[in-house]
């Protein structure tokens, strides 16, 4: 029997969109050397943090928790010894850290409002910026299709230049990955109440790719 000809191709698929949508991740950390103590801090830093943002226009429920930890935390102290030097373990107290997010739809003064806000509030979080794409199903829908196309417009090349033709779809294969839909930035952690810290944020274009591999038979 007569073993098929087949034309193996790489689709390589790209995709591009402007962000449409905000994603602020707080960091909360409090330190003491009491469990509790360190506790109730770390309570009181959350409801400051929501006292900020309802202040700057969000619902106290947009305020969503990705983690919750804590750690005890030690320090090496140094020791002379003659002429050695040793470290030993010393306990610091506890930290509790709390990661929590604020999305939202892109919006120039509703960042800027969310930003002052939370920088100004006595909770203290540290901020990072990601610009995102809120349906990410279509993106990858794209990134699929321009793969299917690329693949096709190759094959179809190489056949015409070959002296044959390109025959039928014999299989697909493609290895699912996450789509990366994120542009990141840290803000602050600190913040000047006296500084005017507007920024208008024009975030670049969300660009992505992904390979699809497709194989044909040739007549």
């Amino acid at each position: 029997m007569e073993e098929k000809r087949t034309i193996h191709i790489k689709g390589i698929g790209h995709a591009t969109q402007a962000p449409d949508q905000v994603v602020l991740s707080l960091t909360l950390t409090a330190q003491n050397k009491e469990y509790s103590a360190a506790m109730r801090i770390g309570s009181q830093q959350v409801e400051m943090l929501r006292e900020a943002i309802v202040e700057a226009g969000f619902k106290a429920s947009d305020l969503k928790t990705t983690n919750f930890d804590v750690r005890a935390v030690y320090d090496n102290e140094e020791t002379k010894d003659g002429k050695s030097t040793r470290y030993q373990k010393v306990f610091v107290g506890f930290e509790c850290r709390h990661d929590l997010k604020l999305t939202f739809n892109l919006s120039n003064d509703k960042l800027n409002a969310a930003v002052d806000t939370i920088a100004a509030s006595l909770s203290q979080p540290k901020i990072s910026i990601a610009f995102t794409i809120k349906n990410v199903d279509a993106f990858a829908d794209k990134l699929l299709k321009s793969a299917a196309k690329d693949a096709q417009r190759k094959a179809k090349i190489l056949c015409k230049a070959s002296g044959v033709k390109l025959g039928k779809l014999l299989s697909i294969n493609y290895s699912w990955t996450e789509v990366d839909v994120r542009e990141e930035m840290i803000v602050c952690q600190k913040y000047d109440a006296t500084s005017d810290s507007s920024f208008d944020f024009q975030p670049e274009d969300i660009k992505a790719s992904d390979t699809v591999d497709f194989l044909w038979e040739i007549e």
